[in-house]
C-alpha cells in the first residue's frame, strides 16, 4: 500500500525544530528544489497496492537513492549520511532534524528489487540530466563507481 505524503508548507521552514536556521543556498536544498518529486512519487506509487500497511515515502526512498549516488555510497554508508546531515534530511523531505531517525539501510537494496526498469529508467534519465546540468555528478570520472547510475 502507498499514500502519497503530499505535504503542506512548513509554517516555519526556516528553522529546525530547536531554532537552528538553516542556510537557504545549500546545495542539498537548491538541488531539492529542481527534482521534479510529484512526477517520481506518482510512479513510485504504481509498484504497491492500495491495500495493506504504507510504504515509505517516495520522497525518501528516492532522495536517499539520489544521496547514495552522488556521494558514490553504500547502503549503509547512505542512512548514516542521511541521519548526520540536516541539509540531507531536508532533501528527503523531512520537516525537522532528526538526528537518531530509525531507518534500516535494507530499504534501499528491497525498494530497488521492488521499483521497476521504467522507474529507474526515469532516475537514470530524466534526474541524472538534473544532476549533470547542476554539476551533482560530472560526466567523466577518474574514478570508477561502486554502482550504475540508482539501480
Amino acid at each position: 500500500m502507498y499514500r502519497s505524503e503530499k505535504k503542506v508548507q512548513a509554517l516555519f521552514k526556516d528553522f529546525f525544530h530547536l531554532g537552528t536556521k538553516i542556510h537557504s543556498e545549500n546545495k542539498w536544498l537548491r538541488l531539492a528544489g529542481i527534482i521534479p518529486w510529484e512526477k517520481m512519487d506518482e510512479m513510485y506509487g504504481r509498484y504497491f497496492s492500495d491495500y495493506g500497511r504504507p510504504a515509505k515515502d517516495s520522497r525518501l526512498i528516492c532522495g536517499l537513492l539520489i544521496v547514495k549516488y552522488i556521494k558514490d555510497l553504500s547502503d549503509e554508508e547512505a542512512i548514516e549520511e542521511f541521519r548526520e546531515n540536516p541539509y540531507i534530511q531536508a532533501f528527503c523531505g523531512r520537516e525537522y532534524y532528526i538526528p537518531d531517525i530509525q531507518i534500516s539501510a535494507g530499504i534501499l537494496s528491497e525498494r530497488r528489487k521492488r521499483l521497476g526498469k521504467d522507474f529507474f529508467d526515469f532516475l537514470g534519465t530524466e534526474v541524472a540530466k538534473i544532476l549533470r546540468e547542476q554539476k551533482f555528478i560530472k560526466v567523466k570520472s577518474s574514478r570508477p563507481r561502486k554502482q550504475t547510475l540508482f539501480a
